[in-house]
This record gives structure tokens, C-alpha cells and sequence, in this order.
């Protein structure tokens, strides 16, 4: 009868702790990240950076270290999946609409990006955000007129 408890109570034992092991592989709030390193590293934005040439830092180094930020950062895995899709260049006009705050996601990405690239030593980013000067197709054709409209001479009105 005692064997017959001992081995009852064993196998709950051993049944609780089998029942553990994937919590223990993957504990609540912990991001999946594979997924985005993966879109990441293969990112023609990405892989296209200089100082990869050198081959000391790798676009899979360089994304694990930005994935490192997602998680410090403390993003949701809906963030991690949002910025997954943007390396596969997936993000709808629908995905758009139903995440407000998409485009402070990617500006805080923008700067998770510039750190592991400052602790990586790659070169950063010239400004690409910069507004661009106007170009020719922008501007308004010049009449030889100036500024007053044609058929004013642009004295005082009378």
C-alpha cells in the first residue's frame, strides 16, 4: 500500500514537472525572436549597410543586437511581429490602420538600430530623414513676369 502511494505521488511529481519544462523553456514575456532576426539578417536594407564588407560584424550579429534592444525595450511580441513584417516589406495599408502607433514603432526601431550600431562599430547613418532640397519639378516656371500677376504692373492701385 505505501509503494503503491509513493508511486502514485512519483508519478503526479513527475507528471508536474514534465508539465514545467515548457514553461521553463520559455517563460511568460519572453519575445519570440527567431522570426525577426531571420527577416532581419535577410533584409536587403539591412545586409546592404556598409561595414558588413569587413565581415567583423555580420547582418545576423547586427540583428541579434537589435533584437536585444526590442527586448530591453520591453516590446510586445506584437511590435516584434509588426517590425518582422517590415523586413519582409508586408506591412498593408490594413496593418497600418489597425496599429496607431506604428510610426513611432519604427522611430524607436531607427534608434535601436543606431546604438547596435554605434556598440558594433558600423558606420551610421548620414541622415537619411533629412527633408531633400526642391528639385526642378518642384518649383513653380518662371513666366519673366516676377511676382505681380500678368496685366499688373505693380505700381500702387489708383
Amino acid at each position: 500500500m505505501y509503494a503503491m502511494r509513493a508511486c502514485i505521488w512519483l508519478g503526479a511529481c513527475a507528471a508536474f514537472v514534465i508539465g514545467a519544462v515548457p514553461a521553463l523553456a520559455a517563460p511568460a514575456g519572453k519575445l519570440n525572436i527567431d522570426t525577426f532576426v531571420a527577416a532581419c539578417a535577410g533584409d536587403p536594407n539591412v545586409t546592404e549597410e556598409p561595414g558588413f564588407e569587413a565581415g567583423k560584424v555580420t547582418p545576423k550579429s547586427y540583428c541579434d543586437c537589435v533584437a536585444g534592444e526590442l527586448g530591453k525595450a520591453k516590446l510586445t511580441q506584437k511590435d516584434v511581429d509588426m517590425l518582422t513584417k517590415m523586413h519582409k516589406e508586408e506591412i498593408s495599408d490594413a496593418d497600418a490602420e489597425a496599429y496607431p502607433t506604428l510610426e513611432d514603432l519604427l522611430n524607436a526601431n531607427e534608434g535601436y538600430e543606431d546604438s547596435c550600431k554605434k556598440s558594433l562599430g558600423l558606420p551610421a547613418d548620414e541622415g537619411t530623414d533629412v527633408e531633400e532640397a526642391p528639385t526642378e519639378e518642384d518649383t513653380v516656371p518662371d513666366d519673366g513676369q516676377g511676382d505681380a500677376p500678368s496685366g499688373d504692373d505693380a505700381s500702387p492701385p489708383e
